[in-house]
């Protein structure tokens, strides 16, 4: 097995480099240098993306590692890409703007997500759905990567904040997120013959109302393969959130966070928009600093690393955080029962382990 890491200091290695390492072999299987600072990697058994400040390069994974193309973007300070067998997706050269690249063919595509700065993105592991979310925060948009269709959007909150990692579960049935708001949040997007739902997103343009993010133009075609749909449990249940909170959640039967409020014609977009489904706490403890103060927000460029998400199940995942602490948490959803008082009987997200690197769980 081959991975990849970046060095940039190590006295053995070059400072600004992309090391690949044989983990059976025990030793190095190679090497790419790069001319800027290396900002992320992502790596398949056919392909190999370095992703710069203001560019992403593509090299054959197999030796001697050619390189195959090169793709300028907007800057990228933290390094934003992803990869499946099919397609790899980075920032465009426009703030906001995804290049959705099909290996195969190399043809690109340009989806307009955002009117403001990417800060997280994330595909399938079919490849067949990417999902964006901007520095605003409040939205995550889904598309269908089939025809750069976007299917909806998907309301974390009403507040701004810095979303830290998001993903979807292995089948794409799910998609997760976690944010500064040290809370992590569960969607459900549906695929043909699921839960019925609201309608994909057609809107062309506009700004949203009372706590929204500007909407994108462009590729908002409703014909796709894909539909997002809201929760098919009962009970009406709700998880850490309020109504006007800045974090909000919802287990509704299908019939929206706000009841019969996002039926009336007129009303701003967040009583109609998806919430997730459930939502839990996570710890973010802040980084003490010399003088004894705390760092502002972790996850950040120059900050440890909070809140990144990965699932392990289809309804199981972990939330791992760096720092002078580093922990991860694991969380599972779970179906009724009783959460932070409320007896309900729809859908939960419940932590059901941590453990500290190297420690022993409690």
């Amino acid at each position: 097995m081959v991975s990849a890491f970046m060095s940039r200091d190590h006295a053995i290695y070059e400072p600004l480099a992309l090391i690949l390492w044989d983990e059976r072999a025990g030793k190095q299987a190679g090497i790419i240098s790069a001319s800027t600072s290396v900002r992320g990697a992502k790596m398949s058994s056919k392909r190999l993306v370095l992703v710069l400040m203001d560019r992403v390069q593509v090299y054959q994974t197999a030796k001697p590692h050619p390189l195959l193309s090169t793709y300028e973007t907007t800057d990228n300070p933290l390094g934003l890409c992803c990869l499946s067998s099919e397609r790899i997706a980075f920032p465009g050269r426009a703030t906001g703007h995804v290049q959705l690249v099909e290996i195969s063919t190399g043809n690109v595509s340009i989806i307009t997500a955002h009117t403001s700065a990417l800060r997280a993105m994330a595909l399938s592991q079919d490849g067949e759905l990417l999902a964006t979310a901007s520095e605003l925060g409040t939205i995550i948009r889904v598309y269908a990567t089939s025809n750069c269709a976007r299917l909806h959007e998907l309301r974390r909150g009403i507040d701004k904040a810095i979303i830290f990692s998001i993903g979807f579960s292995p089948s794409g049935k799910y998609l997760a997120c976690t944010s500064d708001k040290s809370t992590l949040h569960v969607f459900d997007v549906t695929r043909p013959g699921g839960s019925s739902g609201t309608r994909p997103t057609t809107s062309n343009g506009g700004t949203t109302a009372a706590g929204g993010e500007p909407s994108a133009t462009g590729n908002n075609r409703p014909s796709s393969p894909y539909s997002v749909a809201s929760s098919s449990g009962g009970g009406g249940v709700m998880v850490n959130g309020t109504i006007g909170g800045s974090d909000m959640t919802a287990d509704d039967g299908g019939q929206g966070r706000w009841g019969f409020l996002s039926k009336l014609p007129l009303m701003p977009r967040i009583f109609s928009d998806p919430y997730s489904f459930a939502s839990a706490k996570f710890e973010m403890a802040d980084e003490p600093v010399s003088n004894g103060s705390r760092e502002p927000v972790g996850g950040i460029i120059g900050g440890p690393l909070k809140g990144n998400l990965g699932w392990i199940s289809e309804t199981e995942m972990v939330v791992i955080g760096a720092g002078r602490d580093p922990k991860w948490e694991k969380f599972a959803i779970q179906e009724g029962g009783q959460q932070d008082g409320y007896q309900g009987g729809g859908r939960r997200l419940v932590r059901v382990g941590w453990k500290r690197y190297g420690g022993e769980t409690p």
